[in-house]
């Protein structure tokens, strides 16, 4: 095979997950593998492409507090009305569920 070929176990404990889930991504074809009688093997280098995949998506999009103050910038456009979403969250869980106007 002259590739450095890892088998499911292997992958899991090198990766700190469990071995189903490295399963699922090569049934759901996100990880390549291949398949000798019942055993499946994974190539170290698509192993690799994989990470850094998954590496590069996160790189890519905006932290989530960014993307928050957007969409609340864009409901205030919309809307022309000034709120704060976290004080209409906390408003709504004191309230009693007897039916007081939530929204």
């Amino acid at each position: 095979m002259g590739e450095e070929m890892l088998t499911v176990r292997e992958v899991a404990a090198e990766y700190g997950r469990n071995p189903e889930t490295i399963r699922r991504w090569v049934w759901a074809g996100k990880l390549p593998a291949k398949k000798l009688g019942n055993q499946l093997f994974i190539n170290k280098k698509d192993l690799l492409k994989l990470k850094e995949g998954k590496r590069g998506k996160s790189e890519k999009s905006p932290d989530f507090l960014k993307r928050a103050q957007a969409l609340q910038e864009k409901i205030r456009a919309r809307t022309k009305t000034d709120f704060d979403p976290s004080l209409l969250i906390e408003k709504s869980r004191t309230r009693s569920f007897s039916g007081e106007d939530l929204y």
